[in-house]
């Protein structure tokens, strides 16, 4: 139970930063078109030429993001209960700074900006 549990956690982890990677892409793109790091309304996504290309990525990776984040929730709980005696820090570790990432770019100027 506890290594399905395991497999579930990482890959419940990794669903985060394909979220993190599309928008961080996204808005790397746009700088590289417009010549400076994009800020909030300058200029708008939506004005871009790949908004059109990356709007649905982001979107779907995001939704995705906001799922899994509640189904892993429960799975590290439940990972922490039955595994109480003998935790594996490690997978905990990593799992909670996947999470986390989105996190911090849900606080930045970047998610402002698409946002926008």
């Amino acid at each position: 139970m506890i290594k399905w549990i395991k497999i579930m956690i990482y890959f419940f982890s990794t669903l985060p930063l394909i979220f993190s990677v599309s928008i961080l892409i996204f808005y790397f793109h746009a700088a590289k078109i417009i010549g400076h790091l994009p800020r909030y309304n300058q200029p708008d996504p939506k004005e871009l030429e790949i908004y059109e290309i990356y709007h649905p990525i982001i979107n779907f990776t995001g939704n995705i993001w906001i799922y899994s984040f509640l189904i892993w929730l429960i799975l590290i709980i439940t990972f922490i209960y039955k595994s109480r005696k003998k935790l594996n820090y490690k997978l905990i570790t990593i799992s909670i700074i996947c999470q986390v990432i989105p996190i911090i770019i849900f606080f930045t100027e970047i998610l402002e900006w698409y946002a926008d």
